[in-house]
């Protein structure tokens, strides 16, 4: 049964049109507002449009709305009108299977970026769009479904110690780009120590199981691929040093989450050399297991053709064979078999067939 392929929602709608691209993780909406300066932090959150109008009305020195679950576009639409969003960045935010990529606008820069997530107790990770809209005195930050790695960034807010109170949004926003960066760390470790496992298999005794691991593992590795390579171009042009939101001070620290980057896209592609070169072994492996079984299959036969020939010649009746009188004969004829069957096992042996 051939499966149909889905259809966009966004199939025939104009450009800039609001409509969820991708399956929804949340039915809901919900949004969570930090205000914060040097000596000030609150935390407000809220799903009602009027108490959405009256906190983004507050003035604070950096403002940091998350939103999580893009269910609700009345509230989406709002928040793009508070700030002045162009309708395509919404569009954008909304399309959650798109590409990380990197777009700069007049009033404020925006990075589409994908986090890798453990749900579930899958053995696989997950991507999650993160999107960012850095503006001069606010970042807001979108995403289907509850980012728990975003937890320390929001212990670090409630700190007034904390370099992050501060500094702007752009450093808010390197914040979290560095957490997203280092979930594929963890990744990578998690990935890497299934290939060990898979190298010690395949060594030993490799199995169907085994070439399905290896054809899972490529798998993941191409998801993390797809997640990493594009926000390595978003990452050059968020970085720049004439870049409209992001202080100079903070483009270095841009320039080391791109280091760390580009050290995980060589382990990525080092780790797919490696399932690579599994996928070699294991059909080589399989080949020789099956040359071996032939090996003997083939000796089998070689012993038993003179066999077959000595009995096919003493299983012809005819009634003036020497042999047919003789009291000795068939003790003569089996011990015959015998002795040729030794010889070749011998022979055999000698020239490292066996």
């Amino acid at each position: 049964m051939k499966k149909r392929m889905k259809t966009s929602t966004r199939t025939g709608l104009t450009p800039g049109s609001l409509a969820q691209a991708g399956s929804l993780k949340n039915t809901t909406s919900r949004i969570i507002i930090h205000s914060y300066g040097k000596s000030l932090y609150s935390e407000k959150e809220t799903a009602d449009l009027l108490k959405l109008q009256e906190y983004l009305n507050q003035d604070p020195p950096v403002l940091w709305v998350h939103v999580e679950g893009l269910a609700r576009i009345d509230l989406l639409r709002a928040i793009g009108k508070h700030f002045n969003l162009h309708d395509l960045t919404i569009e954008d935010i909304l399309n959650t299977k798109q590409r990380p990529r990197q777009e700069t606008f007049e009033d404020y820069s925006y990075l589409a970026c994908k986090a890798l997530l453990f749900n579930n107790g899958k053995n696989s990770p997950e991507d999650e769009q993160i999107s960012l809209v850095i503006g001069k005195n606010y970042l807001l930050t979108f995403s289907e479904a509850d980012i728990t790695s975003l937890q320390p960034l929001k212990k670090r807010l409630e700190s007034e110690r904390d370099i992050i109170r501060k500094r702007g949004p752009d450093y808010l926003a390197y914040s979290l780009i560095d957490i997203i960066v280092d979930g594929y760390f963890s990744v990578l470790e998690y990935m890497g120590e299934r290939l060990e496992i898979l190298e010690d298999e395949l060594l030993s005794r490799p199995e169907q199981e085994t070439l399905q691991e290896i054809h899972f593992l490529k798998r993941e590795m191409l998801k993390i691929r797809q997640a990493t390579w594009p926000l390595r171009e978003a990452l050059i042009g968020l970085e720049k040093s004439d870049s409209l939101f992001v202080h100079p001070d903070n483009a270095l620290h841009m320039r080391d989450v791109y280091s760390h980057l580009v050290q995980i896209i060589e382990a990525i592609e080092i780790n797919r050399d490696i399932l690579s070169g599994m996928l070699e072994i294991y059909l080589s492996s399989v080949n020789n297991r099956l040359n071996e079984v032939m090996k003997i299959l083939t000796m089998f036969a070689a012993i038993f053709i003179p066999l077959t020939l000595i009995s096919g010649i003493y299983g012809m009746n005819f009634r003036h064979m020497p042999e047919l009188s003789w009291y000795y004969g068939y003790p003569f004829a089996i011990g015959l078999m015998g002795a040729v069957a030794l010889v070749m096992l011998i022979y055999f042996r000698r020239k490292k067939w066996l």
